[in-house]
């Protein structure tokens, strides 16, 4: 079973941005200079269907940003809530947060909570304001603990 601990969960960092970002600055700065070709020649050069080409995908790199920074959004505010939850847990209970672990990224009811080599489900109500903890036993010996190290640069 995968353990997330407080760490990992606060240090994810959002990757593989840059080369989309470079991907579409180099687009605008070719729809830039097609632009002023454009402008000089009229618009019954050849330029045109390039210009109207890399709008289109401009376009359509703007879709995919747009849609990159909705999922980076709420996924943001999933590892916020998370983090939050693992803070007031180890605050409330006389547990350093180095010693907690969660098997999930983002808060939801069942979730396996790891304190040194004890484990607990983890119930919210509806709101996710309070929480239950139950102690479990697991099947298998084996755990894979993911901490700050893990995340890629």
């Amino acid at each position: 079973m995968d353990f997330y601990t407080l760490s990992y969960v606060e240090s994810l960092a959002v990757g593989g941005q840059t080369w989309g970002f470079i991907i579409l600055v180099t687009v605008l700065l070719a729809l830039l200079v097609l632009g002023v070709q454009v402008l000089r020649n009229g618009l019954t050069s050849r330029y045109r269907d390039l210009m109207v080409i890399l709008l289109l995908i401009v376009v359509f790199f703007l879709g995919l940003e747009y849609q990159e920074y909705n999922r980076m959004k709420t996924y943001s505010e999933d590892s916020s809530r998370m983090a939050q939850f693992l803070h007031s847990f180890s605050t409330e209970q006389p547990v350093p947060s180095a010693q907690l672990a969660v098997n999930s990224l983002k808060i939801r009811n069942g979730m396996i909570l790891k304190v040194n080599d004890i484990y607990y489900e983890v119930q919210f109500n509806p709101e996710f304001s309070t929480y239950t903890i139950t102690r479990v036993y697991k099947v298998s010996p084996t755990d894979r603990i993911h901490d700050k190290a893990d995340v890629l640069p």
